[in-house]
């Protein structure tokens, strides 16, 4: 398997809605935090490491940055999270799943505005720290995706999907070639149906 896992390209994917709502995907789960509004930044962003974490998620390797929404260009009022403070960055959360379950995970993932229009933004999924479960999402860069790239962000539909053991840990990491340049992620949903 390769170093980033199966790696899924999205730099093509249509624009996502802020505050979609998903039908015919089963019952939703409890994601605490999942527009990232704890703890709220009132400057453009706020770096994040292991001790203290943030409400709901756990910072679990190096750091990661807190955007505000007008940073972000969310759209809407939520916050994001930039995979990549000033190093890759993980963050995890543990979903109260039910074992065989089919759990879909969606969220909406765009581009650090802070500076290198030009680089692919990159991060991966996984659970529960196996590695065999892990999908690396390519959102291109963002020159390439909007006209002028100070004025807006780009925000791509993610869809990943597992099946549960019971208590699963969703995993989020930042793109280790990326340094302070990666992806952002916002409004994260998981749902979960007997397969």
């Amino acid at each position: 398997m390769p170093a980033y896992g199966k790696i899924i390209d999205l730099s093509n994917s249509p624009q996502a809605k802020p505050n979609a709502y998903y039908e015919g995907l089963g019952h939703e789960l409890r994601v605490v935090n999942p527009r990232f509004l704890g703890p709220h930044v009132t400057d453009q962003w706020l770096t994040v490491g292991s001790n203290p974490s943030l409400d709901g998620w756990a910072v679990t390797s190096g750091n990661i940055d807190i955007f505000s929404g007008g940073f972000a260009r969310t759209g809407n009022l939520s916050q994001a999270v930039n995979l990549n403070g000033t190093e890759a960055g993980e963050i995890q959360q543990e979903l109260l799943t039910t074992h065989g379950h089919r759990v879909t995970v969606k969220m909406r993932a765009g581009h650090n505005n802070g500076g290198d229009f030009d680089k692919d933004a990159k991060f991966w999924i996984q659970v529960n720290g196996n590695t065999a479960t892990r999908i690396t999402y390519n959102l291109g860069a963002l020159k390439t995706l909007v006209d002028d790239p100070n004025k807006e962000n780009y925000w791509h539909e993610v869809t990943y999907e597992f099946t549960a053991e019971g208590h699963d840990v969703l995993q989020l990491h930042g793109d280790p070639d990326g340094g302070a340049y990666a992806a952002v992620a916002t409004e994260i949903r998981a749902y979960q149906r007997v397969v």
